[in-house]
C-alpha cells in the first residue's frame, strides 16, 4: 500500500511538472504572437482584411490608395442591397451601375478569389511559427493473473530556424498572388463600369433610331400622299406612286429591325447588370452628360495615367514579383535547413502480476515518469534526382515569361489608350458633322417636297432627298452613340476618371431632342 501511495504521488508530481512545462511553452508561443501583433497586423489571424470588403468595392492598397473610377453619374437613388430582382421603378445609369457592382457574378467571383488568396497568404506564413502536436495513448489489461492499465501523454515541437530565405520567399510569393487577385478584382469592377454604360448607351441609341425611323416613315407617307394627289390630278403616273410606296415599305422594314434591336439591347443591358435577359425593368430617360473639354488631354498624358492606374497592369506586375519570389524559394531548396525539435512526455502504469514462476507472491508494477528531449537537426540536400536544380531552371523560365507578359501588357495598354483616344476624337468630330448633315438634309428634303408638289421636280429627286435625310438621321444617332461608347472605352483604357470641369457638355437626351426636332 505504501508503495502504491508513493507511485500515486509520483504520478501527480509528474503530471504537475508536465502541465507546468506545457504552460511555459504555450506562454512563449502566445507571447511571440502578441509581440508580433503589436508591430503590425498578422494576416494569419484575419486574412479577409487584406482583400476587398465587398464584391462591389475596390481593394485599396495600404501603401497606395486608389480612388473609385467611374463615369460621371448623377446621384444614386436608394436601392435595396438585398433585392437582386429589378426594382419596380425607373432606373438611372447610376442605379444600374450600383446594382451591377453588387450582384454581377464577375465581381462576386473575383472577390471570392481575392479572399481565397488572402487565406493562402495566411497559410504560407504558418512556417514562421513552431509546429506543436500532441499524442495520447492508453491500454488496459485484466483477467487471470494480471490487471491494470498503461497510459502516456506527449508533446512534440518542430521549429524551422534557418532555410536561407525559402520561408520568406514562399510567403512573399503568396502575398504577391494576393496582390494580383486584388488588382484583378479591381479590374473586374472597371469592366462593369465600362460594360454597363456601353450597354445602356447602345439601348438608348437603338431607341433613338426607332424614333428616327418613325420620323422617316411620316415623311415617306407624306411623299406617298403627294404622289397620289398628283396622280389623281393627272400630272404624274402610277410609277411615281409605286416608287413612293416602295420607299414606305422599306422604311417600315427598317423600323421593324430597329424595334428588334431595342429588344436585344435591352436584354444585353440586363445581362451586363447581372439579371437574366428577360428581366422586367424600366430605365429612366436622360443619361448624364459628358465632359468633352476634359478629353483634350494629349495621348502621352493619358498613357502615363494608364501605366500608373490600370489594375490589370498592376496585376501583371504582381505576377512578376510572385515568380521572382518562387525563384528565390527554388534556390533556397539547394541549401541546408536548420530545424529545432523537442519532445515532452509523461507515461504511467498501474497494475500487478502474480502467479508466475518468477513472482510466486505477486508484485506491484505501478509507476510513472516524465521524459523530455530537445535538439537541432541539419537537413542537407545531397542528391534529389536533379529535381532541385531543375526546379530552379523552371522558376527562372517562368520569371522570364512573366516579364515578357508584363511587357506585352504594357504595350497592349498603350495601344488601347491610343485607339480609344482617337476613337473618341473621331466620334466627337462625327457628332458635329452629323448635326450639320442632318440640318442640311432636312432643308433639302423640304425644298424637294415643295418642288415636287409644284411640279418642277420629279419623284427621283424627292426620293433621293428623302433617302439622304434618312441616312443623316441614322448617322446622327450612331455618331452620338459612338461618342458615349468610346468615352466609356477611354475611361476603361486609362483606368482612371478624367477631370470634369463642368463645361462644354453634351447629353444623349439632348441629342434625342435634336433628332426629334429636326426630323419633324
Amino acid at each position: 500500500m505504501v508503495h502504491r501511495r508513493i507511485a500515486s504521488k509520483q504520478r501527480s508530481m509528474g503530471q504537475s511538472r508536465l502541465l507546468g512545462i506545457f504552460k511555459i511553452l504555450m506562454a512563449i508561443v502566445v507571447s511571440g504572437i502578441l509581440l508580433s501583433g503589436c508591430q503590425k497586423p498578422l494576416p494569419e489571424l484575419d486574412p479577409n482584411r487584406y482583400a476587398s470588403s465587398a464584391p462591389g468595392k475596390y481593394y485599396k492598397s495600404e501603401t497606395k490608395s486608389k480612388t473609385t473610377h467611374s463615369l460621371p453619374l448623377e446621384k444614386n437613388t436608394t436601392l435595396d442591397a438585398e433585392n437582386l430582382t429589378p426594382p419596380a421603378k425607373r432606373l438611372t445609369l447610376s442605379d444600374l451601375v450600383d446594382l451591377a457592382l453588387r450582384i454581377n457574378p464577375s465581381t462576386q467571383s473575383s472577390w471570392a478569389q481575392a479572399r481565397a488568396a488572402a487565406a493562402d497568404w495566411a497559410v504560407s506564413r504558418g512556417d514562421y511559427y513552431p509546429s506543436i502536436s500532441g499524442k495520447a495513448s492508453g491500454m488496459g489489461m485484466g483477467g487471470g493473473s494480471s490487471s491494470g492499465y498503461y497510459g502516456s501523454v506527449g508533446l512534440s515541437l518542430s521549429y524551422l530556424l534557418l532555410d536561407f530565405g525559402g520561408r520568406a520567399a514562399t510567403a512573399e510569393s503568396a502575398r504577391q498572388a494576393l496582390m494580383a487577385a486584388n488588382w484583378n478584382h479591381n479590374q473586374s469592377i472597371q469592366d462593369i463600369l465600362r460594360n454597363v454604360p456601353q450597354a445602356y448607351y447602345t439601348y438608348f441609341g437603338n431607341r433613338a433610331q426607332v424614333r428616327a425611323s418613325e420620323s422617316d416613315l411620316e415623311e415617306a407617307l407624306a411623299s406617298l400622299k403627294s404622289t397620289e394627289q398628283r396622280k389623281n390630278a393627272g400630272v404624274s403616273t402610277i410609277a411615281d406612286v409605286l416608287q413612293a410606296r416602295a420607299r414606305v415599305d422599306q422604311i417600315r422594314l427598317d423600323l421593324v429591325s430597329s424595334r428588334g434591336a431595342v429588344k436585344i439591347s435591352r436584354g444585353e443591358l440586363a445581362t451586363a447588370v447581372g439579371w437574366p435577359a428577360n428581366a422586367d425593368f424600366d430605365v429612366a430617360e436622360g443619361p448624364e452628360t459628358l465632359p468633352l473639354n476634359a478629353i483634350a488631354e494629349n495621348t502621352q498624358t493619358l498613357i502615363s495615367l494608364a501605366l500608373r492606374d490600370r489594375p490589370d497592369l498592376a496585376a501583371s506586375q504582381a505576377a512578376v514579383r510572385q515568380t521572382r519570389a518562387e525563384l528565390r524559394k527554388a534556390e533556397s531548396d539547394l541549401w541546408p535547413k536548420l530545424v529545432a525539435t523537442g519532445n515532452l512526455g509523461w507515461s504511467g502504469i498501474d497494475g500487478s502480476v502474480s502467479g508466475s514462476d518468477y513472482l510466486e507472491n505477486g508484485t506491484d508494477i505501478s509507476g510513472s515518469g516524465v521524459s523530455y528531449c530537445g535538439g537541432l537537426s541539419l537537413q542537407i540536400p545531397i542528391f534529389e534526382g536533379f529535381s532541385l536544380r531543375n526546379n530552379v531552371r523552371a522558376a527562372e523560365a517562368r520569371l522570364k515569361a512573366s516579364r515578357a507578359d508584363l511587357k506585352q501588357k504594357e504595350e497592349s495598354v498603350i495601344a488601347e489608350v491610343w485607339t480609344a483616344f482617337y476613337n473618341m476624337q473621331t466620334a466627337a468630330q462625327q457628332v458635329a458633322s452629323s448635326e450639320t448633315l442632318l440640318t442640311s438634309s432636312k432643308e433639302s428634303f423640304q425644298v424637294s417636297l415643295a418642288r415636287y408638289r409644284a411640279g418642277v421636280a420629279d419623284i427621283v429627286e424627292l426620293l433621293n432627298a428623302q433617302s439622304t435625310l434618312t441616312s443623316a438621321r441614322t448617322q446622327r444617332v450612331q455618331a452620338q452613340t459612338n461618342l458615349f461608347i468610346s468615352y466609356a472605352d477611354l475611361l476603361h483604357a486609362i483606368g482612371a476618371e478624367l477631370p470634369d470641369d463642368g463645361s462644354n457638355k453634351m447629353s444623349m437626351s439632348q441629342t434625342n431632342r435634336e433628332v426629334s426636332a429636326n426630323g419633324r
